[in-house]
């Protein structure tokens, strides 16, 4: 089963993935979209970020670095969403992620969604 986490055993379920190029750099770019986010229930302090978030499956981990992640909140204390974007640089790196996307995607019942004329997919419950 895959799984992702921002801190060790605790485990986070993603609502909604993005997948776009970036224009300047064709880096692609991964947008996580998460209703809640259950390391914020053990730590408060993790609101002010990551330094990691690890994505695990079958084929072992993955340890990307958010270049940015964004809290929305309906109220001061009430999360709407957070949004935790990263980069991957290679063909390599793109591969890994896509099989871990693919069994994410499989276990948590999500599929794929093409986005109008930009490159750009999503997945989604």
């Amino acid at each position: 089963m895959a799984t992702v986490e921002f801190l060790k055993d605790i485990k986070e379920e993603i609502c909604e993935i993005k997948l776009r190029k970036g224009k300047d750099t064709g880096n692609r770019i991964i947008m996580f979209i998460f209703e809640k986010v259950n390391a914020m229930e053990k730590m408060r302090s993790f609101s002010a970020g990551a330094d990691y978030m690890l994505l695990n499956d079958e084929e072992g981990d993955i340890q990307v670095t958010p270049r940015k992640l964004e809290f929305f909140y309906k109220n001061d204390d009430n999360l709407a969403r957070a949004e935790c974007t990263f980069e991957l640089i290679n063909d390599v790196q793109w591969q890994r992620l896509r099989r871990f996307l693919d069994r994410y995607a499989e276990s948590n019942g999500m599929g794929y969604e093409a986005k109008g004329e930009q490159p750009a997919e999503k997945m989604d419950k």
